[in-house]
């Protein structure tokens, strides 16, 4: 739904928080009716994260004065867009700085923070061997469509320096983040660029790496049986209570056992697989639990029937926990569906809200246009000495103490007990040293006490009640920032890495998903 004033939550689960985090709605489900008021619709981005905090703030396009200017003030197909590209000292200028590999990533994380879902930017890629330099940025978040024909405006640029800051982290780990916001202009409508999700979809690469899972990927040949990783199909995430014996099936009883069946498969004999954590898994991951192609192991029945039927029966871990459910069909080449149920104790499937249940904090600026890098800092890109096609990329030599961009900022949310400490290890390339960090850390987002000193107005915008967003967020001068974007992960320590795990320590663990009587839906 198209309206001028957009609301979006880019973070897909709010759930209870205890103790020192602020008390949320403990409701997984979308409200149907949420995007109805007069003049507001509603959304929800959920969007990874491994723009690494070196190539944000040190790219040759962002931190280079005349092109970021550039791209503030033209559209994304003028400037890169070889069918559209309008000749002239700022396409040339932009294209120039394209060779440094930084760049190229920068623009691929905006491109997706700024475009929709399914729309493709065209650029060509300088470091491709002519005839082979065609290339499609993608978009994803949806969040300053126009961009792509007009010039953005401020409203615009302040969202996806958000959504690029939100999306950074100095490890380069992919991260799936749930982000939320508003959107207050007036001037534009934006078409809702997602659905709040009732319904999540397990990751299909293997956390925290880049690598796509094995078992997400088509088959190249025919082949079958449950031990193959190819040709699954990522179905939910579900959460099991500590100690619970759990039973998911597509047909067959629990336990393989002559008691009632669970769910039922058609079409084609189907298979299951379970996985612990909120990705898919291949046959010897660690994460893997059990896959099932039916009761009757042996048999090379290709249909449904109550021995081919999958059913898989496991322990929930002492302290329960998520785990994901992927179907296939038994024989590669073929076309079934899996009904998949799940035995009373368990909840699934799981909404974005109940996956994404640990409030980060909240990121916000401004790092487009001339005056927005620091006067002493211009990445360049010129030829090497002595060649005509070698270039090199001229980025400072030196640790910078003070951040390149002048006005990008986050704050955390007061859960943290070493909040400063974690927010900054979050923004700055070299943790432990505060030295090439990509924003300034403002402080709290929020205190629980009203007297005590915090960021952010609200911690619950008012365009959505209940789904924890942080609005009208502080700088250091005390300037009010109204886009900020608020983000949640599934963990507390997803971006952290093994040696400054102290750093993720929470005063209070979110509370385990709640029932919300939607857990045997079929799909």
């Amino acid at each position: 739904m198209a309206s001028s004033l957009l609301r979006v939550p880019w973070c897909f689960l709010l759930l209870a928080l205890t103790g020192c985090e602020s008390a949320l709605p403990d409701d997984t489900r979308a409200d149907p009716s949420a995007d109805v008021v007069l003049g507001t619709s509603e959304s929800d981005i959920r969007i990874a994260n491994s723009l690494m905090t070196r190539e944000l703030v040190l790219n040759a396009i962002a931190a280079n004065h005349d092109a970021n200017e550039a791209l503030a003030t033209n559209s994304l197909e003028s400037l890169f867009d070889p069918g559209v590209m309008e000749s002239g000292p700022q396409s040339a200028l932009i294209n120039h700085q394209l060779r440094d590999p930084y760049a190229q990533r920068f623009m691929a994380y905006l491109v997706g923070c700024a475009l929709e879902q399914g729309e493709k930017l065209a650029w060509v890629n300088p470091l491709q061997p002519a005839g082979s330099q065609a290339s499609e940025w993608q978009g994803s978040a949806g969040l300053c469509p126009w961009w792509r024909t007009g010039t953005p405006g401020d409203e615009c640029l302040k969202r996806v320096t958000a959504c690029l800051l939100a999306r950074n982290n100095l490890l380069g780990y992919r991260v799936e983040l749930s982000m939320r916001g508003e959107i207050h202009d007036s001037e534009r409508a934006i078409a809702q660029p997602f659905a709040l999700d009732s319904w999540t979809v397990p990751l299909d690469h293997v956390p925290p790496s880049h690598a796509p899972l094995s078992s997400a990927v088509e088959c190249g040949s025919q082949t079958v049986g449950s031990g193959r990783d190819c040709g699954w199909t990522m179905h939910s995430v579900g959460w099991c209570p500590a100690g619970q014996t759990v039973s998911v099936g597509a047909g067959g009883p629990p336990g393989c056992s002559s008691g009632s069946p669970l769910g039922s498969s058609s079409g084609a004999r189907m298979m299951l697989r379970v996985c612990r954590g909120i990705a898919g898994c291949d046959a010897g991951d660690a994460r893997h639990v059990d896959s099932s192609q039916g009761c009757a192991l042996g048999s090379t029945y290709p249909l449904p029937s109550l021995g081919t039927d999958p059913t898989v029966t496991f322990a929930c871990p002492a302290n329960g926990g998520y785990f994901t459910v992927m179907t296939a069909p038994w024989d590669s080449s073929a076309e079934g569906t899996a009904n998949v149920a799940w035995s009373s104790a368990v909840l699934a499937p799981l909404s974005e809200r109940a996956v994404y249940r640990v409030r980060e904090g909240a990121f916000y600026g401004n790092l487009f246009g001339r005056d927005a890098l620091r006067d002493d800092i211009n990445v360049t890109v010129t030829l090497a000495t002595g060649s005509k096609d070698r270039y090199v990329v001229n980025r400072p030599r030196t640790r910078q103490a003070k951040p390149i961009f002048k006005d990008l900022y986050a704050c955390y949310d007061p859960g943290w007990v070493h909040g400063m400490a974690y927010a900054t290890y979050r923004v700055c390339a070299l943790p432990g040293t505060n030295e090439d960090c990509a924003a300034q850390v403002t402080g709290p987002c929020w205190d629980t006490n009203p007297q005590a000193t915090h960021q952010c107005e609200t911690q619950d915008g008012p365009l959505l009640k209940g789904d924890g967003d942080f609005g009208q967020c502080r700088d250091l001068n005390n300037t009010v920032w109204g886009e900020p974007v608020t983000v949640y992960l599934n963990g507390a320590c997803d971006l952290v890495d093994d040696q400054h795990r102290d750093l993720c320590k929470r005063y209070s663990e979110p509370p385990p998903p709640q029932d919300t009587g939607r857990g045997k839906e079929e799909r």
